[in-house]
């Protein structure tokens, strides 16, 4: 019997692979075999990719330059970050996004909130200026990409954006009752010499506007800080036109005074026309002075708001177990809201922890919004800092 056994094949797991797959499978269904009838269960297996999170406060120090305009008035404006800082009343930075395996969404809000005062010792006395801007971004993304180096990412979105804008006028009624009385002494100057050519329309015009829209226009140039639409806008001329009214019904009534002055035969009627001139004079001037108050004291106000559809890239590079590079980029508006709308960003980042990162870059975005007659060609670009936590 030893003989036998001795002279049997031993047979290693090298030599028959499918002797050890047959071993595995006898061992599987040993139970069953030996009477057990529990049925065995394989071990479950999960398929399914867990969801990640990553919620970000970037700090954006943006320079805005470009122009705001309303009805074809234009304001061309620079506010740098640092002024920007100093005129803020509210600022509020957020971003967040959601990935289970290849698929993502993205959302990221700024608000800003600004507002700056100045006077003048002009016909406006104080102007106050607000801002509130909103933009917000929304997205789905796709993973092209991905691997131990970094991903790409395809994104497609919307961007929102929120501007309300209101200014606040003051006028100075002391300097608009001597700009007022200049006015009039000024054009009775001009009737003297021309008693026999009256031309209000023509000859008046230009007193009329060195007196009135001068003085407004001349505000556009100390425009304040915050960004706005033009401060005087389309006032300048509505003011001249309604002061030109004035002295178009009252220029017969002066132009006669100034003719009886100037016939009188006497000291005493000649004192007497020019009492009656100096009373006409001053009830045009406050009739003036009255239009030109109510005028300006005013406070006028915008908001504007519009959806920009986008597309876009984003990618990260990892530079090594701590440090990567990260970029994206996106282009849209295409007439829908804005006729243009692109940003790009780049950043190098580090892993402070598992959990929590940090990131420095630059950030660009430009939008040329144009329609319903208001204008919002503006640029905003500068540094950004960003803390981070994923979980």
């Amino acid at each position: 019997m030893k003989n036998k056994l001795s002279k049997m094949p031993v047979i290693t797991l090298h030599q028959s692979p499918k002797f050890l797959a047959l071993a595995l499978l006898c061992a599987a269904t040993a139970p069953a075999i030996a009477g057990d009838n529990k049925q065995v269960d394989p071990p479950a297996t999960d398929l399914s990719t867990p969801w990640e999170f990553n919620l970000a406060l970037p700090g954006w120090l943006a320079n805005t330059s470009g122009v705001i305009g309303v009805d074809g008035h234009n304001a061309g404006f620079y506010l740098s970050a640092e002024n920007l800082i100093k005129h803020l009343d509210m600022v509020a930075s957020v971003s967040a996004s959601a990935r289970k395996g290849r698929f993502g969404i993205y959302g990221d809000l700024l608000y800003i909130s600004a507002s700056d005062g100045i006077g003048t010792d002009g016909i406006i006395k104080k102007l106050d200026v607000r801002l509130d801007l909103y933009i917000a971004d929304m997205e789905l993304n796709y993973r092209l990409l991905q691997g131990p180096k970094g991903f790409l990412d395809v994104r497609a979105g919307v961007r929102y954006t929120n501007l309300y804008n209101k200014n606040t006028i003051t006028p100075n009624d002391e300097v608009i009752d001597q700009a007022s009385t200049d006015l009039v002494n000024e054009v009775s100057k001009q009737l003297r010499s021309k008693l026999s050519n009256l031309d209000v329309s023509g000859r008046l015009r230009s007193v009329v506007e060195r007196g009135v829209s001068g003085k407004l226009t001349a505000l556009d140039g100390s425009h304040p800080t915050v960004p706005s639409a033009p401060v005087a806008g389309g006032k300048p001329g509505r003011l001249d036109a309604q002061v030109q009214a004035i002295f178009s019904k009252r220029a017969a009534s002066l132009t006669s005074a100034l003719q009886a002055e100037r016939d009188a035969k006497t000291d005493a009627l000649r004192a007497a026309a020019q009492a009656k001139t100096a009373a006409l004079r001053k009830s045009i001037s406050n009739e003036i002075a009255s239009k030109l108050k109510s005028g300006l004291d005013t406070t006028a106000s915008l908001a504007e708001d519009w959806w920009d559809p986008y597309v876009g890239l984003a990618a990260r590079y990892n530079l090594g177990k701590a440090f990567y590079l990260t970029a994206k980029g996106d282009i849209g508006g295409f007439g829908v809201g804005s006729e243009l709308t692109w940003q790009a960003s780049g950043a190098l980042g580090c892993q402070l922890s598992r959990y929590i990162y940090a990131e420095a870059g630059y950030r660009y975005l430009y939008t040329d919004y144009n329609k319903n007659g208001f204008v919002y060609d503006v640029t905003q670009s500068g540094a950004q800092i960003t803390i981070g936590i994923t979980f």
